[in-house]
C-alpha cells in the first residue's frame, strides 16, 4: 500500500517513459561529457542535421550551467525543426522547476513570453510541450491550461500523450474538478491502460470530483490494471457517498488478489463509515 498523506491514501501511478523522443529522433547513445561543452555548442549552431542538433540541445542541457542551457534552449525555439523546437519548450519548463530563481525572474518572463507564441503552433507536440512548460514557468496563464484541455479531445493526440496531458494538468496551481470531470469520465474507460491509469489518479487527486463519478469508479473497481482499481478505491473513500453500492463494491474489492487494491479498498471503507 502507497504511503498516506495528510488528506488520506496516496494514488498510485505507473511512470511513464519520458516524452523526449519526438519525430523518432535517436536517442543519444554516446555519454556527453566525452566531448567539450563548447563541441555542442558548436554543433547547436553549425550542424546540419536535425538529429545532429537535436543532440546537441540534449548534451548543452546535461552538461552547460543553467543560464547557458536556457540560452541554447531559447535559440532553438527559433529551430526549422519542430522536435528540435519541442524539445526546447519542453528543457525550459524543467530548468524553471530545477532552477527557479537562475536566470533572474525577468528573463523567465521574456522566456515565457518566447514560449507563448509556439502556443497555437501547428506541430502538436510544440503546442502540448509549450502549454507543460508555461504551466511551471508563469502558473497564472489560462490559455496553457486551455491548450492542454483541447489536447484531450484531439483525436490526433496519441494515448501515451493524453496520459501526459492529464498529469500536466493536475499538477497545475489551478486544477480543478469541474473543468476535468467531462474529460476524465470518458478517460477512465479509455482503451489504452496508461490513460486509465491517469485519469483514476487525477480523480482520486481531484478529491472534490469523486462523488460526482460513483458509477465510473465502481465500475473501475474491475479494471484489469491493478493501478486503476486501486486509485478508484481511494477516489471512493473521498467521496464521502455511503450508499450500499458504493460499500458492497468496496468490500468486495477488499478480497483483491493485489494488495495494494485490497488495503486501498479497506481503508476506504473504514473512511467512509467514520465519516
Amino acid at each position: 500500500m502507497e504511503p498516506m498523506g495528510r488528506m488520506g491514501p496516496v494514488s498510485r501511478i505507473r511512470p511513464i517513459a519520458v516524452y523526449l523522443e519526438i519525430r523518432s529522433m535517436p536517442q543519444p547513445v554516446s555519454v556527453f561529457a566525452r566531448r567539450p561543452l563548447s563541441g555542442w555548442i558548436e554543433d547547436m549552431q553549425h550542424a546540419a542535421a536535425a538529429e545532429d542538433r537535436y543532440r546537441a540541445l540534449l548534451a548543452i542541457h546535461t552538461l552547460g550551467p543553467s543560464e547557458i542551457a536556457v540560452q541554447w534552449c531559447r535559440h532553438a525555439l527559433k529551430d526549422a525543426d519542430p522536435g528540435i523546437r519541442a524539445l526546447a519548450v519542453k528543457q525550459l519548463g524543467e530548468l524553471k522547476r530545477i532552477y527557479p530563481s537562475s536566470p533572474n525572474s525577468t528573463a523567465w518572463s521574456e522566456v515565457a513570453a518566447e514560449i507563448a507564441i509556439h502556443l497555437l503552433n501547428d506541430d502538436l507536440d510544440v503546442r502540448f510541450e509549450a502549454a507543460r512548460a508555461l504551466g511551471r514557468i508563469d502558473p497564472l496563464q489560462s490559455g496553457p491550461k486551455d491548450v492542454l484541455l483541447s489536447l484531450l479531445d484531439d483525436d490526433q493526440t496519441q494515448p501515451l500523450m493524453v496520459a501526459i496531458v492529464i498529469s500536466a494538468l493536475i499538477e497545475r496551481d489551478d486544477a480543478d474538478a469541474q473543468t476535468m470531470i467531462p474529460h476524465l469520465r470518458r478517460l477512465i474507460s479509455h482503451d489504452q491502460a496508461e490513460v486509465r491509469e491517469n485519469a483514476s489518479a487525477a480523480i482520486a487527486k481531484l478529491e472534490s470530483s469523486a462523488d460526482q463519478m460513483i458509477p465510473e469508479l465502481i465500475t473501475a473497481l474491475e479494471d484489469d490494471e491493478p493501478i486503476v482499481r486501486e486509485n478508484a478505491a481511494i477516489a471512493l473513500g473521498q467521496s464521502r457517498i455511503q450508499s450500499p453500492q458504493v460499500q458492497f463494491a468496496l468490500q468486495t474489492a477488499e478480497s483483491d488478489e493485489d494488495e495494494g487494491v485490497a488495503n486501498a479498498a479497506r481503508d476506504a471503507r473504514i473512511l467512509l463509515l467514520g465519516r
